[in-house]
């Protein structure tokens, strides 16, 4: 079935429809991802995402449901050069896939002269749609994103991922699986709350440390969970991840802005300021931190991108908060980034020996 992904600048990319056939609008994102096709698809992230991918062909290794970042979470839509009808090992192909989660996607699009415009003209809504003409330009024009991202993939309502080590809170902002996997290598006893838990809520936890998940959407929209974060921070070891970084800046009177050419790549290097370590790690982010305000506030910058040197971690001076826009979970992409995970949990461990817990270091 013909169809077409319509961009809002009114640029028509054709192609043929597979996967659901409903009409879809969403931020369009181009993913240099060349693996874990799967985890894109299911991360929390890709929340209101029409994923566009670059990679020539996609599908013969098949779909990994050992993979899922997420039960519910989805993208919008997908958007592909090729993909194989059959794979190698027999499991179920990319099309067959998508179709079973309901996905509406569009195929032997030129993916390739997509990327090239996304990154001339920035990224921009879209629609997977049967027709082209300006009615349909229009709609997209005029749609509004919604706001509330972070609201349709947070938990509801708190649940456990037991064991017998550091207790930890995950505030989910759109948590993937495999934070809660990293966690329980390392002995981890973690809760998951919503979003928006308040300080009271957390408290009664007693956690040793909290942290800030990853998680879609524009910062700004989420002033409650920033509100919570300052009241939190003086009390507790945080980490923040991706969404949850930016969030930590935002309540520190840090600044954030949409980068020129967004990150969305399962191996980029980052190097990690200190040591010059070069780290492959996965990205899947479109805002980063002004580097105006980082030397007005508390913060130093510990890690930055090799490609154009945004910031993509960031850690406090005097309290034992640390964060980093990348994904250290590598899912997918290398596991250059588990390091992180470690470190937080050394951080805790001199904090109570230094301080003993607590609010001691306000």
């Amino acid at each position: 079935m013909k169809r077409y992904l319509i961009l809002e600048d009114g640029t028509v990319f054709p192609g043929v429809g597979f996967g659901s056939s409903i009409i879809t609008t969403g931020q369009l994102v181009v993913s240099n991802n060349r693996t874990g096709i799967e985890q894109s698809v299911t991360d929390p992230d890709s929340e209101g995402q029409i994923i566009a991918f670059t990679v020539p062909a996609i599908g013969l290794s098949g779909i990994n449901r050992d993979f899922y970042e997420s039960i519910n979470s989805q993208c919008k839509g997908v958007v592909i050069g090729s993909s194989s009808l059959a794979t190698v090992d027999g499991s179920i192909p990319f099309g067959e896939w998508i179709e079973t989660l309901g996905i509406p996607g569009i195929k032997n699009v030129d993916v390739r002269a997509l990327s090239r415009h996304i990154a001339e003209y920035g990224e921009m809504k879209a629609s997977i749609m049967d027709t082209h003409d300006e009615h349909a330009i229009d709609q997209i024009k005029a749609l509004v994103l919604p706001p509330d991202l972070v609201k349709r993939v947070s938990t509801k309502q708190s649940y456990p991922n037991p064991n017998m080590g550091m207790k930890m809170v995950v505030v989910d902002l759109g948590l993937k699986y495999s934070i809660l996997r990293q966690l329980s290598y390392r002995d981890c006893n973690s809760v998951i709350v919503n979003y928006n838990a308040s300080p009271e809520e957390i408290e009664s936890l007693h956690p040793d440390g909290i942290i800030y998940s990853n998680g879609p959407g524009d910062p700004t929209d989420l002033p409650q969970t920033i509100e919570n974060i300052k009241v939190l921070q003086k009390k507790y070891p945080i980490l923040g991840i991706g969404l949850g970084n930016l969030l930590i800046a935002l309540a520190n009177d840090c600044k954030i802005e949409l980068l020129d050419q967004p990150h969305h790549e399962s191996s980029l290097a980052v190097k990690e300021v200190a040591s010059g370590k070069i780290d492959f790690v996965n990205h899947n982010h479109s805002y980063t931190i002004d580097p105006k305000y980082i030397s007005a506030s508390d913060f130093i910058v510990t890690n930055i991108c090799v490609a154009d040197g945004s910031i993509e971690g960031m850690r406090h001076e005097y309290l034992p908060i640390m964060c980093v826009l990348f994904e250290p979970e590598a899912a997918p992409g290398p596991t250059d980034g588990y390091y992180v995970f470690d470190e937080f949990i050394d951080l805790i461990g001199s904090t109570k020996n230094q301080y003993g817990g607590g609010d001691q270091w306000q």
